[in-house]
């Protein structure tokens, strides 16, 4: 209960012990119910109440309180997501509720501790499907395998692709991601491109990172890679103030650099412009994901477009729910650019 308040806990446990039951069945009273979880009159109304707003307990004066599992309106999704600051979280949340409403469907979102293995715990949640955003995974273990494939409330898998059989994910296009930066790059005239690595190497940014060298070396560019050493949970701004400091003291001789987050990008932007290196005029700045934050109204970026892997996930998790068949369970949404004014066309060198 350290990461909840001990109403949102027993809500759980409550919804979970719900879903066992037979519909009509007697439910304990608010007395039975603080004595067996040791908790106070308030918390313990507050989650029964909860119960009752979503019809799965009713209660008549005289007679008690009872199970109404077919009365149940929509289909209960939980989505979960680490509990770090971030803007990408923020809006994938804000997405995926807008999606939601198209179908008989209500969303619950629960941020959960980044430091402990979530696939552990997927059955301690309680959800007729669970939404598991952003996990921190880098190559998932046999028995992480087999917990989401064998979890209790279906599991699908946002923002990370993962292509084995039974595991069902929506995700950007990562493999084209990287492709995509180095087209736009080439096609204004750079040949000598900066990485700059600001995310944690989890399977999702070195796909990312795999195919822009992929293209850059089919391109003849010469790549400098700026690596952050990010793991899950830290904040880049220390190491790109310092590669702003080494560009500017003459070290690296790129002319463009792409980074593999909008955060990173704009932290890059006003570190290199503080010392007086002019965006774009002296170096372009691409970033990725195109979220919606102050400042992104400047950055050119790599847009995954978090509106239709919002919409891909409501509607694979309606046909799961909806027992239907024939429907994709791995989506890859390709991506596409979001130009603005970080990154210059530079003038075509004349051969002589």
């Amino acid at each position: 209960m350290e990461s909840e308040n001990k109403s949102d806990w027993l809500y759980r446990q409550l919804h979970q012990r719900v879903m066992r039951m037979r519909d009509q069945e007697a439910f304990p009273t608010v007395r039975q119910l603080m004595a067996e979880y040791g908790l106070s009159l308030v918390t313990v109304t507050a989650a029964v109440r909860r119960l009752k707003e979503k019809g799965l307990v009713e209660s008549f004066v005289g007679r008690g309180s009872f199970v109404r599992r077919e009365r149940q309106a929509c289909f209960h999704v939980l989505m979960l997501q680490p509990n770090w600051e971030s803007a990408y979280l923020d809006r994938n949340r804000d997405m995926l509720i807008e999606a939601v409403r198209q179908f008989p469907m209500e969303l619950e979102v629960c941020r959960y501790d980044y430091r402990v293995d979530i696939f552990a715990h997927l059955n301690e949640y309680s959800a007729d499907l669970i939404v598991l955003d952003a996990a921190s995974i880098d190559r998932l273990r046999p028995e992480q395998v087999m917990m989401l494939t064998q979890s209790v409330a279906p599991v699908i898998l946002c923002s990370n692709a993962v292509p084995l059989e039974g595991i069902r994910y929506v995700c950007g296009d990562n493999n084209a991601v990287g492709m995509l930066a180095v087209r736009h790059l080439t096609e204004n005239g750079h040949d000598r491109l900066g990485f700059l690595y600001c995310e944690p190497h989890v399977l999702t940014s070195e796909t990312v990172v795999g195919s822009f060298n992929f293209a850059a070396s089919a391109s003849g560019c010469k790549v400098t890679l700026l690596d952050c050493g990010m793991r899950s949970g830290d904040r880049p701004e220390a190491k790109i103030r310092e590669f702003a400091r080494r560009f500017a003291d003459g070290e690296f001789d790129f002319t463009a650099m792409f980074a593999i987050s909008d955060y990173g990008a704009l932290v890059a932007l006003r570190e290199f412009e503080a010392l007086g290196i002019e965006v774009p005029e002296t170096l372009s700045i691409l970033g990725c994901g195109n979220v919606k934050v102050p400042g992104i109204e400047r950055l050119t970026t790599v847009d995954t477009p978090r509106d239709q892997i919002a919409t891909e996930v409501a509607t694979m998790a309606y046909h799961i729910l909806g027992h239907h068949e024939g429907f994709r369970t791995q989506v890859n949404v390709p991506p596409v650019m979001a130009v603005r004014r970080t990154v210059r066309q530079l003038p075509v060198r004349q051969v002589v």
